[in-house]
């Protein structure tokens, strides 16, 4: 969701990103690279964990944080609580462009809780979609309330808005900075209680899941035991200054009988083994869509967000399952940066780099 530029001048060669989540708030400020080989620069991040996620506490962290960056130099991108929007993939109206979100708001406005005038919807295409079939779109929809507390929120703490970004984008933005994005990415994020998988290919989002169980679920089945997120009050890093194709539980079965390699037994109890399961699972259902509706060759990695703590043998058992490269990402591989980032802070400043990486994405689809 876009917002005009204000009168003030700004920076346009770097983006805040701030990322609101009931647990923690979190900011990154990213500049933008100038030419293609190089990587766009971190410049800061930082979080602040939440004692109750309740709005007076999360204008006390941003205020907290946002003295440390130029906030009076650069616009911000943020974010709204994935429970606050829905994201609809829909057969797309056959009418001209500047008739589509009307006709969009009349399709969607009896798959709303609330009135379709109360909304504030965006819309963005897939392209490469076989001609012949249904062409979908996806439409984004939240509450103009809601849109509007963020915006007071941002501008109370002296940050100038840009835009605001869902989640399925937010990974949309990391993955095209990646060299495989080129090929197709299926990207898995785990956070404390739910997850969200996207496939992504040429800065383009074609395909996006939730799935129902979090970080704080598979530590209550992982034997080698996953620790709590480390809830530091606050972490700072300054770089300068320091139709859906049918996928059987018998074929993970199979899959299994075939696995022999003892070096990637998972370190998980079966209850464990069952959650993992139901993510290969999750991923293959989406391949095959991926593949088979929109056109595409396979993917060529499947990347894991960062987590504050490694899971044992999780990356060899889905490539074994799978056939497809898999490993967790590293932000110190792929962005500009002069000290390294610890995987708990990478973990905690995920979502608001990438909300900081949008002109990235943006700069990639128009190339």
């Amino acid at each position: 969701m876009q917002f005009p530029f204000f009168n003030k001048k700004k920076n346009r060669k770097g983006l805040i990103g701030v990322d609101f989540r009931s647990s923690r708030v979190a900011i990154a400020h990213i500049l933008h690279a100038h030419k293609s080989a190089e990587k766009p620069k971190l410049k800061l991040c930082a979080y602040e964990v939440l004692e109750n996620g309740s709005e007076e506490e999360q204008d006390q962290a941003l205020a907290n944080l946002s003295q440390k960056f130029p906030t009076s130099h650069f616009y911000c991108n943020s974010s709204i609580e994935m429970s606050a929007y829905e994201l609809l993939l829909i057969d797309a109206p056959k009418v001209e462009s500047t008739e589509l979100k009307q006709a969009v708001r009349w399709r969607i406005k009896d798959q709303l809780s609330y009135h379709i005038d109360d909304a504030v919807i965006d819309v963005f295409g897939i392209p490469g979609q076989q001609s012949g079939r249904t062409q979908l779109m996806y439409v984004v929809a939240s509450q103009k309330t809601i849109i509007a507390s963020r915006v007071k929120q941002l501008t109370q703490a002296n940050l100038d808005i840009q835009s605001i970004d869902i989640y399925e984008l937010t990974q949309r933005n990391i993955a095209s900075i990646l060299p495989e994005d080129k090929d197709g990415i299926v990207m898995l994020r785990f956070n404390e209680d739910s997850g969200l998988l996207t496939i992504t290919r040429n800065g383009t989002l074609f395909l996006t899941r939730k799935i129902d169980f979090g970080i704080n679920q598979l530590t209550q089945v992982l034997d080698s035991g996953l620790d709590e997120e480390d809830e530091e009050d606050e972490v700072e890093l300054s770089i300068d200054e320091i139709d859906e194709v049918n996928f059987s539980t018998e074929s993970v079965t199979e899959a299994h009988e075939m696995h022999n390699d003892e070096s990637h037994q998972l370190e998980l109890n079966e209850q464990g083994k069952l959650i993992i399961d139901e993510v290969i699972l999750e991923i293959q259902r989406s391949l095959d869509y991926y593949i088979s509706h929109f056109n595409q060759r396979p993917v060529a990695k499947i990347i894991f967000a960062p987590a504050p703590k490694e899971v044992p043998g999780v990356l060899e058992y889905i490539h074994d399952m799978l056939g497809i490269k898999v490993e967790v990402l590293d932000f110190n591989q792929c962005l500009g940066i002069t000290k390294p980032l610890s995987r708990e802070l990478q973990a905690h400043c995920f979502d608001a780099i990438g909300l900081a990486l949008r002109y990235e994405a943006e700069q990639g689809m128009s190339g």
